[in-house]
């Protein structure tokens, strides 16, 4: 099956949207989040492990990618694993996608509620998403590739403001004693991290 031009784009735009699915809203969240959940200075040996994890996983996609070319995931997983399984896998990576995208659509909403439109209706903000996401996706990927292109700029600004701003609070002292509750708290943490690495 040969993918339409509006189903195909280049590898700077492919670059572009992975790092603007990186710079997200839970790269903001994520450190915080992580923190208060397991308790323990560790947390950065913890988002390390959950990015190499996530590099990994990338690796291996790009890899089958470039096996299976012209061909979507949900089509070579048919060949790779079999009918059955290869349905239940697409299944389950369609539901996972639904999630990510309700999770994602009610954190953008927040932080433009909180950031931007105080005292603006959640709802109201969330269905102007939407929208433009329904526009975008009966487009296809190139318009949406070419709306990250855009917005690239503008988003590695904020995060490197953001960054630099940090340098003011950040102490060294903050991150010892290192693994002074043991490997197994980085470990559990280290997963799910991972995750979200592909949800930011």
């Amino acid at each position: 099956m040969i993918l339409s031009p509006k189903d195909q784009i280049t590898t700077p735009q492919t670059a572009v949207i992975v790092i603007n699915f990186i710079l997200g809203t839970g790269l903001l969240t994520l450190p915080r989040s992580a923190t208060e959940k397991v308790h323990t200075p560790d947390i950065w040996i913890s988002v390390i492990l959950g990015g190499i994890i996530a590099i990994i996983a990338g690796v291996i996609m790009v890899k089958l990618s470039q096996q299976f070319p012209d061909k979507t995931f949900y089509q070579y997983i048919n060949e790779i694993v079999g009918k059955w399984v290869g349905s239940l896998l697409s299944l389950g990576i369609i539901l996972y996608f639904l999630m990510t995208c309700g999770f994602q659509l009610r954190a953008m909403a927040e932080v433009v509620r909180y950031l931007l439109l105080e005292g603006t209706p959640i709802w109201a903000i969330t269905m102007i998403f939407m929208w433009v996401s329904l526009y975008l996706i009966i487009g296809g990927i190139n318009p949406i590739a070419r709306l990250f292109e855009i917005i690239l700029p503008l988003t590695v600004i904020l995060f490197l403001v953001v960054t630099f701003m940090s340098f003011k609070i950040f102490e060294i002292d903050n991150l010892r004693p290192v693994l002074g509750d043991g490997v197994i708290p980085v470990q559990k943490r280290s997963k799910n991290n991972g995750s979200r690495f592909f949800r930011a």
